[in-house]
């Protein structure tokens, strides 16, 4: 009863944290441009270093941190996390420039709440519903996401993010207050159960199946990350006539979301009764597919239901990735193997965006849509092509 209490308390934290870090990074270049007065170039490339910075921090402390849950504790450290959060989001908020700002995105990723959430949420749920619990917990990430983009566009087309950020952080500080209240701290594990000798990150590379998954994971974030800042570009250039293009932006990234938020649980019970493999190689070519196909339509409704295609599409593969390093390793490593793959993640988040930030003085913002498809399915060809993967047939237990 502890666990499914835990596992609510973690997902409803995860919903709230979500949509602090979603309210301004659709409209990153438009909130940019409110805080300097630069054209539409120089915020592009100041929303690109923007939407890398959490990945300096995160990259650097991730894997610490997850091992850290697996010794210390994972309500301590979601407390510690959750208060670097709240600090993080008070100097994006009260800061006057971009430096700021800047500096709030890095610290952000210091926080690494994402990392002891996803740990948290994947320890206290057992080896035949852990890919459920993952499923959940990618729908509690898309409600705050989806919610973000529509409060975050209709406030800065009408009033100002000052506000909604203040209160995000407001709201951040009570969920910390009923976690410290209500939470408790799962029993640990000290077995050793079935996996591989796990020695960290020179186990991730030296195996063949965890090393791929690691690069996919990275792909797969690269091209998510390249996407949210090319995406409002691709609006602004495909459809130059449209007015209040925040809420516009807004919308249609809430549109892949709500998708995303409605799809990851079957996704996650598809993942717990057969192969990861196969679902994320299906996923990450359907998001290559539809995001392509963007270059092509010059309809603001054609663009949304590939908004929404993608969106479904992109719920399988986070969890695919975690669920699948999960099967190989032991659980009392958990927090480690985590931190490790968020590490590969967040290379991906800081790559993407950087790669955009390269590429725009080379390609016009509608074909910076294809590097994007393209790293999806790259990611997708790298776990198809790994034919020797066969995680589902091994069971670890606590």
């Amino acid at each position: 009863m502890a666990g499914i209490s835990n596992l609510t308390l973690l997902l409803i934290c995860q919903a709230v944290t979500t949509l602090g870090l979603m309210i301004f990074v659709p409209i990153m270049p438009l909130y940019i441009e409110t805080l300097e007065q630069m054209d539409t170039e120089s915020a592009a490339y100041w929303s690109s270093l923007a939407l890398a910075a959490p990945a300096v921090g995160t990259l650097c402390f991730a894997p610490y941190v997850g091992k850290c849950c697996d010794h210390f504790g994972y309500k301590r450290m979601l407390l510690v996390s959750l208060a670097v959060f709240i600090a993080s989001m008070l100097l994006m908020a009260l800061s006057p420039d971009v430096y700021g700002f800047m500096l709030g995105r890095l610290l952000q990723g210091i926080s690494t709440i994402g990392v002891v959430l996803t740990a948290f949420i994947g320890y206290v749920s057992n080896d035949a519903a852990r890919g459920r619990s993952l499923g959940l917990q990618e729908s509690a990430i898309a409600c705050g996401a989806l919610i973000g983009p529509l409060l975050g566009g209709m406030m800065l087309d009408y009033w100002s993010l000052k506000p909604l950020l203040l209160a995000s952080a407001v709201f951040t500080g009570i969920a910390g207050g009923i976690l410290w209240i209500q939470l408790s701290e799962p029993q640990k594990v000290t077995g050793i159960s079935d996996g591989l000798p796990f020695a960290g990150l020179r186990t991730v590379l030296g195996d063949r199946n965890l090393r791929n998954w690691m690069l996919a994971a990275c792909f797969i974030q690269a091209a998510a990350f390249a996407f949210v800042n090319v995406f409002a570009l691709y609006l602004v250039a495909r459809f130059p006539a449209i007015g209040t293009m925040a809420s516009k932006i807004g919308f249609l990234h809430a549109l892949g979301w709500l998708a995303t938020m409605l799809a990851a649980p079957w996704w996650g019970q598809l993942n717990d009764h057969g192969e990861p493999r196969r679902y994320f190689t299906f996923a990450a070519m359907g998001c290559a597919l539809s995001a392509g196909l963007l270059i092509f339509t010059d309809e603001i409704w054609i663009v949304a239901l590939l908004r929404i295609t993608q969106g479904a599409c992109y719920a399988a593969l986070m969890q695919s990735v975690l669920l699948a390093c999960s099967r190989q390793l032991p659980i009392s490593v958990y927090g480690h193997v985590t931190g490790l793959s968020r590490s590969f993640m967040v290379v991906g988040q800081l790559v993407g965006p950087l790669l955009i930030l390269f590429l725009l003085s080379f390609l016009s913002p509608i074909d910076l849509i294809w590097p994007v498809a393209m790293l999806f399915f790259a990611a997708g060809l790298l776990v198809f092509s790994d034919r020797t993967a066969d995680f589902s047939l091994i069971a670890l237990k606590k």
